[in-house]
């Protein structure tokens, strides 16, 4: 407690006393404890990344054509139509199966990131999955959008130099310009003198791209290409005084440097699960009946497997059917070893990328956030609005990470969401410290309309509150009630 008097010539008026807990700061987010998938859940998320692997060939527009045929080989092709069916047999991907076939673990209580939650993102409005659905990697997103990004044809691929010192907010633009230069190799696209952007024609390609673009990189082109069109001119009148391009990339900065450490601290916890490759190949052994462990720490990917070879047999044999053209023919009859791509990306591995979803989601809620709030501008980034050419840039980022068998799609959906908590942290300490009255509102990765109201205070900091869908909600990760700012009178 801190006291202050206030005097009257010699008198003392009162006395003041502050309280209250301590700024809060995004550093105290935690890290989420991983989530342990269940067999129905667990086939599930192994048969999407069979699936995606086996069309990273395809052009992205073509994934909702279900007359697409896939060639494997001289005898083996199919169309996608036959794999959407394999996938519909999965428990996992039957809204049907919710009661009688789900563990209690994933039942859906309705609370956003829960198991049920994401498992309904991949359902269209009369509970069935679809080709368009199926691309949604986490994102909730319209059904008729499976191309890329239009973002990606802002994507300068500079070469990033030496890491220097972040500007501080009121630094001049020119700063962080140099900043994202060396930071991302990002910059301001010259007409005539920057190369032309290399959008990805598939997403096999993004895949194959991913290890070598710098997680930021995207999203700083593509904010200093919004800044150079005038986005924040065109703000909601209540924050265009409030944010500006510096005031922008300081809290993109910070939101990234807090990304990358939980992304870290994710990669080195020891309860990790395994990756998806080192899983593939155990399903290998086991459905060749030469893997007999009967640890019941691995019984639920024992169950999984065989949960695979009895609904989605074809989809199995068609991925054994790939890794034979690709690798070579085996003794065993099924091969299911990831990634499918073969050679091309083992000179990476999936520590390369562990960190582009996590600053995807913690960026790209920022810029819808402050770029792109609601009502959304006039001007339009390709075929769609500019909030939702973001959502489709995270979406391509995590489905690129599970198409290369990086991650679980499950664990691209937790660190798609673990980004956004940050960027909500992020967003909050600032207007709180600002103690104005301003207003964000945008849509989250799960298509809630989110609106962010800050209201000032007479002393110290402001008060933010976070509102899904008109309703209050608690903050990310706060489940206790914020401590009470107290101010005694004496």
């Amino acid at each position: 407690m801190v006291g202050q008097k206030a005097k009257t010539g010699k008198r003392v008026a009162l006395t003041v006393i502050r309280g209250g807990a301590p700024p809060r700061t995004t550093g105290a987010l935690r890290s989420p404890v991983p989530h342990r998938p269940g067999p129905v859940e667990l086939a599930g998320d192994m048969a999407e990344i069979f699936a995606l692997s086996l069309l990273r060939d395809h052009p992205a527009r073509s994934l909702a054509d279900p007359h697409v045929e896939t060639r494997i080989d001289r005898r083996t092709r199919f169309t996608l139509h036959e794999l959407l069916c394999e996938l519909r047999n999965l428990p996992w991907f039957d809204a049907r199966h919710m009661a009688e076939a789900m563990e209690p673990a994933a039942q859906s209580s309705g609370a956003e990131g829960d198991p049920g939650h994401r498992r309904s993102l991949h359902w269209n409005g009369d509970g069935q999955l679809t080709l368009r659905t199926l691309q949604r990697c986490g994102v909730a997103l319209p059904e008729d959008e499976t191309g890329a990004s239009a973002l990606w044809r802002e994507d300068n691929a500079g070469v990033a130099g030496p890491c220097e010192a972040v500007p501080t907010g009121d630094a001049p633009m020119s700063a962080w310009v140099a900043w994202c230069a060396g930071q991302s190799g990002a910059g301001l696209r010259v007409p005539g003198l920057s190369p032309e952007p290399i959008v990805p024609e598939t997403p096999g390609a993004l895949a194959d791209a991913l290890p070598r673009i710098p997680a930021a990189r995207p999203f700083h082109n593509a904010a200093l290409a919004a800044l150079a069109r005038g986005a924040l001119s065109v703000s909601a009148p209540s924050a265009c005084d409030l944010w500006t391009g510096p005031r922008l990339f300081a809290v993109m900065a910070e939101a990234e440097r807090h990304a990358r450490r939980m992304a870290q601290e994710q990669v080195a916890r020891l309860d990790r699960l395994s990756r998806p490759a080192v899983t593939a190949a155990r399903m290998t052994l086991w459905l060749a009946r030469e893997e007999r462990e009967a640890a019941p720490a691995h019984a639920e990917y024992r169950a999984a497997a065989e949960m695979l070879a009895e609904h989605a047999p074809g989809l199995l044999h068609w991925v054994s059917r790939a890794n034979a053209a690709r690798r070579g023919l085996r003794r065993r009859g099924l091969a299911l070893f990831l990634p499918l791509a073969g050679v091309r990306s083992l000179e990476h591995t999936p520590s390369d990328t562990a960190a582009h979803a996590v600053v995807a989601g913690a960026l790209g809620t920022l810029l819808k956030a402050v770029l792109w709030h609601a009502p959304q501008p006039l001007h339009r980034i390709g075929a769609a609005a500019p909030a939702q050419e973001v959502d489709l840039l995270m979406r391509d980022i995590a489905r690129a990470r599970v198409m290369s068998a990086a991650c679980l799609p499950s664990e691209a959906f937790a660190d798609l969401r673990l980004g956004q908590a940050i960027a909500l942290s992020v967003l909050r300490e600032a207007m709180e410290r600002d103690n104005r009255s301003a207003r964000l509102a945008f849509r989250d990765l799960d298509g809630r309309a989110l609106v962010l109201q800050a209201h000032p205070r007479h002393f110290g900091r402001g008060f933010a509150e976070l509102r899904a869908e008109g309703q209050p909600v608690a903050w990310p990760q706060e489940s206790a009630p914020p401590a009470a700012h107290l101010t005694q009178v004496v």
